[in-house]
Order: structure tokens, then C-alpha cells, then sequence
């Protein structure tokens, strides 16, 4: 028996632009460098009352949107990310050694991702592009530790503190924005946080050009970007 669609849903197929999706199978493999991201640096220190009389390192990192080439054969795609890249800068930090970090959104204010406003903490009265980021793994003060309702929207940002009193650890930080997290970790909003100290220094693993972070993750992309 053939099946009838809703006429909203088939309205809605026809009203939205055809364009052919690419097919990850028809794409030439090993023609591109992988993409390792540089780390972040400090842009200088500030003093954080956690620690009176005392400097940290702070780095400033912002929220921008971008255009990565995620092929060689397909267009460069439109995405946001920390630094305007894509992942975003790893940040690698050693253990008991204090970290600020000035998350900066300067995102545009129209998300270009459908918006679902029926999902708790995406209704249409709150901004539509907002982010906080978060620090995944991290042991953080809760002050620092991107909270979903600690979002801002463009035009503002955040200072968060981490101690990075734990064990060597691979972590990521990424957007935790209530209500479209996963649209705006889509969007590309993520990147390594790595932890080191000098146990696993002693193991003698790969090191220096061999250390290299590796993100998997997956994406639907148009055959125009």
C-alpha cells in the first residue's frame, strides 16, 4: 500500500532547496594534510582572585564564524569556530599550573542551523545565537565550568578559570549553550584541552610532531560546501 506523506511535511520537501548531498564514498581519499591545530597562547596575564598577589596566564579565545575547506573537491563550507578554525586551537596546560581563558563570542547574531523551539531552553524569546563553553572532564570551579545557563550572546564574554589540579588527561572544550548545544557543537564550536604532567612524562610516549590530538566526528555536507 503506498504511503501518503502529510501535506506540511510534503509542502515543506518541495519549498526546500535540492541540493545533492556528498557522498563520502565518491571522494578521493589521502589527498589532504590532516588539519592539527595550533596551540593557544597566552595573550598575557591577569590576576584572579583565587590567587592574591599572584599573575596567570591568560589566553583569549574567540567565538568567529569561518569558512573551512573540509575536501579538497568540495567547496569551502561555512562553519563557527574558536579562533575561526575548525577544530578549534588545542590548549595544553600542565598539571597544578593555573590557566585563565577570556571566551569571547563573536558569533553573528542569526544562527545559520534550524532552530527547534519546542526543546527546553530554545524558545523564541531568548537569543538566538548565544554560547558558553565548557570544558569537558575538567575539574573546574562551578564559576568556570560552562553551566548551559551561563550562555552569553554576541558581543560579550566570559573569563573562566581552571587549576588543572588533575592527572594527565586528553579533554575537549566545546559549547554547552542550553537548548541548541548540538547545533552550535555542529557548527564546529570544539577543540582539545590537554593536561600534562610529569608521570606521564615518564612513560616515554611519542612525543613533540608524534603527539598528535585527533578528533572523529561526522557531518552532512551539500555538494556546493
Amino acid at each position: 500500500m503506498p504511503m501518503t506523506m502529510p501535506a506540511r511535511t510534503s509542502a515543506a520537501m518541495l519549498a526546500a532547496p535540492k541540493v545533492p548531498l556528498v557522498n563520502p564514498t565518491s571522494l578521493t581519499r589521502f589527498v589532504d594534510p590532516l588539519p592539527i591545530p595550533a596551540l593557544a597562547r597566552a595573550a598575557g596575564t591577569r590576576e584572579h582572585p583565587a590567587y592574591p598577589g599572584r599573575t596567570l596566564p591568560c589566553c583569549r579565545i574567540t567565538l568567529r564564524e569561518c569558512k573551512v575547506q573540509l575536501h579538497r573537491d568540495i567547496p569551502a563550507t561555512t562553519m563557527w569556530g574558536y579562533e575561526g578554525q575548525f577544530p578549534g586551537p588545542t590548549i595544553e596546560v600542565r598539571r597544578g599550573e593555573p590557566l585563565l581563558v577570556e571566551w569571547i563570542n563573536a558569533l553573528p547574531s542569526k544562527h545559520f542551523l534550524p532552530i527547534d523551539h519546542t526543546i527546553h531552553g530554545a524558545e523564541r524569546d531568548k537569543p538566538e545565537v548565544r554560547a558558553v563553553t565548557h570544558v569537558h572532564g575538567a575539574r573546574a570551579p562551578a564559576k568556570s565550568d560552562g553551566f548551559p545557563e551561563d550562555w552569553y550572546p554576541p558581543g560579550h564574554s566570559a573569563l573562566y578559570h581552571y587549576p588543572n589540579g588533575q592527572d594527565a588527561a586528553t579533554l575537549w572544550y566545546h559549547d554547552h549553550a542550553m537548548g541548541i548545544t548540538r547545533l552550535n557543537i555542529y557548527a564546529g564550536l570544539s577543540g582539545a584541552y590537554i593536561v600534562r604532567d610529569d608521570e606521564e612524562k615518564a612513560l616515554n610516549l611519542p612525543a613533540g610532531e608524534h603527539d598528535i590530538p585527533l578528533m572523529l566526528c561526522d557531518r552532512l555536507v551539500a555538494q556546493d560546501g
